[in-house]
């Protein structure tokens, strides 16, 4: 049968498979050889860099937090000579807790998920063993749904803008990488809000992912604080809506 194993090429494939294999392990044992002279003088290198930067960023945030508290105070100073400007600066503050802007406290709901501690073998128990961002974000919705009036996931204040997202296996929130356990606490009733995550389909999903996958699902009523959104913010402009 001169057909049968047409397309395999085995006196073919064999031999060049071995042939990569070959510079494959020989790269590799260079690149070591390489790793090993350079490796210890890059790494006190950079563990001096962070280090460095480190300090520098501590120094600024302390800077940061030192003008703020000023800039507070000569507020403060400036709208008890004027009604105007202390109308304008309730305005404005009103407005800060309504975009998210400003720390807000009060009674609701944090929502703890948790990997599993089974270890993943293969692509898809990466996905069954691991909280994923599309969870973190059918549970933020579900909880807005409820009536939440802010919620923040591992202190990284959810609003309008923000991208719940998986990038290269981490989990971003506002662009931050966040890790497990992820907290997800939000400011509301409480009762109405874990009555109707309860309800959702993600709430029923995770009490079936906690027995089969031994993924962490929690939910209780609590005090909850939740930071302002930060200086980072990325808003230019706003205009009402509709008008042109």
């Amino acid at each position: 049968m001169p057909g049968a194993g047409a397309g395999r090429r085995p006196g073919l494939v064999l031999p060049a498979i071995l042939m990569v294999l070959g510079f494959l392990v020989a790269a590799a044992l260079a690149q070591e050889q390489v790793r090993e002279r350079a490796l210890p003088g890059q790494v006190a290198d950079l563990v001096g860099l962070i280090e460095a930067r480190r300090t520098t960023i501590a120094r600024l945030v302390g800077e940061a937090e030192t003008l703020g508290a000023r800039l507070e105070r000569a507020r403060d100073e400036a709208a008890r000579g004027s009604s105007r400007l202390r109308d304008t600066l309730e305005r404005i503050d009103r407005l800060r807790l309504r975009t998210g802007l400003a720390p807000v406290r009060g009674r609701g709901l944090a929502v703890e998920l948790e990997d599993s501690e089974d270890a993943p073998t293969t692509g898809g128990e990466v996905t069954d063993l691991r909280i994923q961002d599309v969870d973190l974000r059918l549970i933020v919705n579900a909880l807005w749904r409820a009536g939440a009036e802010a919620i923040a996931v591992n202190d990284r204040r959810v609003v309008s803008t923000t991208a719940i997202r998986e990038a290269g296996g981490t989990i971003l929130v506002n662009f931050t990488a966040v890790s497990s356990p992820y907290r997800i606490a939000a400011i509301g009733d409480p009762r109405a809000m874990r009555s109707v995550l309860g309800d959702s389909e993600i709430g029923r999903q995770f009490d079936l992912w906690e027995q089969v996958y031994g993924l962490g699902y929690s939910v209780r009523a609590t005090d909850v604080t939740l930071p302002g959104l930060g200086v980072d913010a990325d808003l230019r402009w706003a205009r009402p809506a509709g008008r042109a």
